[in-house]
């Protein structure tokens, strides 16, 4: 009898993978943490809708910033903090402020990639992405400030390499609903 349980046992792991899917193997509901916090709940997609009649025109004075809560600035050089999560997995807390926004117009489409490099990276061929996050934030999660700028934090951005790799880079294209565009480019 001792036999035959040695020979079932190693079956069990196998089957609950491929019957049951083993609940303590399973990925963790996207509502969970870290994705709780997020300002979309880890959701990318959103309406955004660019407005034709809008005549304010130029750039967009953009600012990457950092935070899980409120927007803090970053000082000349720095990049946002990598986190490592309850599981292992690293992550940014981004966040993002606009100084001329259509403050009638509560809308910003983020584009946020990071890329690393190894060497050579005076070449932009040298730089291989990351990992790329694209989000709409609207009048629920944008704050307006004393000064009438744009704030929003609570940005997750899962990272892969980015967080351990030596040469590293954050792209940040904001654009709103006038069509118009900020980027900001961070790299150490």
């Amino acid at each position: 009898m001792m036999a035959s349980m040695r020979r079932t046992a190693p079956v069990a792991p196998l089957a609950c993978l491929l019957v049951a899917g083993c609940p303590w193997l399973a990925e963790p509901p996207p509502s969970g943490p870290p994705c709780e916090d997020d300002v979309t709940g880890c959701e990318n997609n959103g309406e955004f809708v660019e407005d034709p009649s809008c005549e304010l025109s130029g750039a967009l004075d953009v600012e990457l910033g950092e935070g899980e809560d409120v927007f803090q600035s970053l000082a000349p050089g720095e990049l946002p903090e990598a986190h490592t999560g309850i599981q292992g997995g690293q992550h940014i807390w981004a966040a993002v402020r606009v100084k001329n926004p259509a403050l009638d117009r509560p809308s910003l489409k983020l584009r946020i990639a990071l890329s690393t490099c190894e060497s050579d990276c005076d070449d932009p061929s040298s730089w291989r992405a990351d990992n790329v996050r694209e989000l709409v934030v609207g009048s629920r999660t944008l704050t307006v400030t004393p000064e009438g700028w744009f704030e929003t934090a609570s940005i997750l951005v899962t990272l892969f390499l980015w967080g351990e790799a030596e040469h590293r880079k954050i792209e940040l294209l904001v654009t709103d609903p006038c069509s118009r565009q900020g980027l900001v480019v961070l790299e150490d």
